[in-house]
């Protein structure tokens, strides 16, 4: 025990010194805690933050990109064979029944013709009040160019395809054949009265879309 006044060290209640009371020393106060630093922050780049939330999906990606493809190709390739069936009915339609051509003016008798009607009539003769209807080997070639594309799927050789191709080689021939017929009939026509009373009609158009839409069928390879 120690004196409260002087510091001295008792053995009784009292100094003896000065005889001021004795108290027990207090206890030793406990040391501060030590220092802990924070936890390091660590800055993400948010370029390398999104490589890394994308490359789980690219993973993915990866794994099914082949069989994407496979079923793109196959939806392209069922679409294509929609196409090519509505462009060959569209043929047909537009080769016996839409108007391809017509006649108009003082000169003439206002008259339709549709394609099938077009590739059979003379007009050189028809001016000539002669037979001027016939549909002779040129027009039985183009109906066989017309039916080509529905052998397409019963031949099983590679060259088959290039079938689809063939009512577009005819319906170019037949604008020249057509060209070269309305020309030698009208022309003078057209150079005395100003006007040419021989024009196209939309359907001839409509024919040779389907046609174009139909040959593409060609550049399509053969399913193995």
């Amino acid at each position: 025990m120690f004196c409260q006044s002087c510091g001295a060290q008792v053995a009784g209640s009292f100094c003896a010194k000065c005889g001021a009371p004795a108290s027990q020393p207090s206890p030793p106060s406990a040391p501060p805690p030590a220092y802990t630093s924070p936890p390091a922050i660590t800055v993400v780049d948010s370029q390398q933050l999104a490589k890394e939330r994308l490359n789980p999906l690219g993973g993915a990606a990866q794994e099914r990109g082949p069989e994407a493809v496979k079923l793109a190709r196959q939806g392209i390739g069922a679409m294509a064979a929609r196409m090519g069936n509505v462009a060959l009915v569209l043929l047909w339609i537009a080769w016996f029944l839409l108007p391809a051509a017509s006649l108009s003016g003082r000169v003439v008798v206002p008259q339709s013709y549709t394609f099938w009607g077009l590739i059979g009539t003379n007009f050189t003769n028809m001016l000539l009040m002669q037979p001027a209807t016939s549909h002779g080997l040129f027009a039985i070639v183009g109906l066989i160019a017309a039916a080509a594309p529905f052998a397409v799927p019963f031949i099983r050789t590679a060259w088959a395809r290039y079938l689809n191709a063939a009512p577009l080689a005819y319906v170019l021939a037949a604008w020249i054949a057509i060209y070269l017929n309305e020309h030698s009939a009208f022309g003078v026509i057209a150079i005395e009265e100003g006007a040419n009373p021989f024009s196209l009609s939309w359907g001839i158009f409509v024919l040779t879309a389907a046609a174009i839409v139909l040959a593409a069928g060609a550049l399509k390879k053969p399913a193995v």
